[in-house]
């Protein structure tokens, strides 16, 4: 096949992907069209480059790269630097989509990964093989990513890692040609990160305990599917452009999760338990409690969970219950929802959903666990008239709110040893802006429009710091 005439199937194969509109026109042209093509073969003629990538002192890899194929660029460095962080491969299996030049697969092959490779572009295939026999290295290498077609490889990876399309159409100046600038392009209807994930899930392609690395603009992934996720690392380029570098996982991954049609309280039920991450549901509590030991009431239509979010011999209870608080919010995602600090989600004045951490000790060791109970349908024996519930705003299920909750809470508290960090001071951020929504604090008669919060998730006024909710008025 001559080189025109591979360009113009590659360029009919970009040209509109499906009825559900896998590319769709930006600016009524065409991402990459047949006149596109025509320019990819000039480009074609120029001379391919030869670099040498450094990714760690001392460590150089020699690579080719055709001139319409993505060189390493800062964000490849950025991603490089984190796989080597992860230590030796070991023979773990590692899985790289839209590969570009090769440099990354390249790194994790030169580390001991088991490396499989793809790319849309098949220059960029042939630059990576290239690549990985200059270097003296082995990888599975093929043509393919996320998309209508079948995804080239099959079988359970350690590392997923992809380096998504970011770049706003209407800033591409096409220095690598069309064809490539099109793959650097998020045109996707649904968000080329929520089709990765989706494609990771259908395939069935993370290994038990994997993890996914991507690079990508913050607000990429709306939606993380069952993932849990967090910031790793951030980038900022000179035109004030800003990447992300985001780990995903699944969430408490192996730990024991319960459902029962009723109890009387999860937290208790999870007291006599151990395992950060162990996890109790319920339809109906006979003995829910708040704050004060005072009684949630709860009819068979909400929804009652716990969770053990803490052991060992230093642990935060405050700054849980307001990350409780949060998953929460972040769940349901509407502006009705006002957060009352520190424990009460309600839908004006009315009190829709409850947080309560609580601990247990034995000499050194100290338990806590996070319970969070939600008014999911009215019922028509409640009298409590200062009670809302969830489907005034919305429909959900049990189980669907059961797994959202999971996912969050992992996503803002889950601890280990190869997953980034938690945020505490992002969280504490966070909850602030959710708090202002709801009013301005009153204490002893005081107003104080400027507050804050510790990190033990006290209140903030002036010099005070508050810890009961019960001394504050909120306007």
């Amino acid at each position: 096949m001559t080189i025109p005439h591979q360009i113009r199937l590659i360029a009919k194969r970009h040209k509109g992907f499906g009825s559900d509109g896998w590319l769709k026109r930006m600016d009524e042209r065409e991402v990459f069209s047949p006149l596109h093509a025509e320019r990819e073969i000039e480009f074609l003629k120029k001379p391919p480059s030869a670099t040498i990538w450094s990714p760690l002192n001392g460590v150089n890899f020699r690579l080719l790269i055709p001139s319409t194929v993505y060189p390493p660029r800062e964000d490849t460095d950025l991603l490089a630097r984190r796989i080597i962080s992860f230590g030796p491969g070991r023979g773990r299996t590692f899985l790289e989509i839209g590969c570009g030049s090769g440099a990354v697969s390249i790194l994790a092959a030169s580390m001991g990964w088991k490396v499989s490779s793809c790319d849309i572009n098949p220059f960029a295939v042939a630059a990576t093989k290239g690549n990985m026999v200059e270097n003296q290295l082995d990888a599975e290498i093929k043509e393919g990513g996320v998309g209508p077609e079948e995804f080239p490889f099959t079988g359970n990876y350690d590392m997923i890692v992809w380096n998504l399309p970011y770049i706003p159409h209407s800033e591409i100046n096409e220095v690598l040609g069309p064809m490539e600038e099109a793959s650097l392009i998020d045109t996707d209807r649904l968000g080329l990160g929520h089709r990765m994930l989706r494609s990771i899930i259908s395939n069935q392609l993370l290994a038990p305990k994997g993890r996914i690395l991507t690079i990508s603009r913050k607000d990429s992934f709306e939606d993380t599917l069952i993932f849990a996720h967090r910031v790793w690392d951030e980038i900022e380029f000179g035109d004030g452009e800003k990447l992300a570098l985001t780990c995903f996982w699944r969430p408490y991954e192996g730990a024991e999760k319960i459902f029962v049609e009723s109890t009387g309280s999860t937290n208790d039920d999870l007291l006599m338990k151990n395992g950060i991450g162990t996890h109790i549901s319920t339809k109906f509590q006979s003995a829910g409690r708040g704050r004060r030991d005072r009684i949630w009431n709860s009819t068979y239509s909400s929804y009652a969970g716990s969770w053990i979010v803490a052991e060992g011999g230093k642990v935060n209870p405050g700054h849980l219950q307001l990350s409780g608080a949060l998953a929460v919010l972040n769940v349901f995602q509407n502006e009705q929802l006002l957060l009352k600090w520190p424990n009460d989600i309600l839908i004006g004045n009315r009190k829709l959903c409850g947080i309560l951490a609580e601990g247990k000790s034995n000499n050194q060791f100290t338990k806590v666990v996070l319970g969070i109970g939600i008014n999911l349908k009215k019922s028509d024996t409640n009298e409590h008239t200062d009670y809302s519930s969830l489907d005034e705003i919305l429909e959900t299920e049990h189980e669907e709110v059961d797994s959202s909750l999971n996912r969050e809470l992992s996503s803002l508290l889950e601890v280990l040893p190869d997953i980034p960090p938690v945020r505490h001071s992002e969280i504490r951020i966070q909850i602030l802006e959710k708090m202002r929504l709801f009013g301005i604090p009153v204490h002893n008669g005081k107003t104080y429009k400027s507050f804050g919060l510790n990190e033990h998730g006290q209140l903030v006024l002036g010099e005070l710091a508050i810890d009961d909710g019960e001394d504050i008025e909120w306007i």
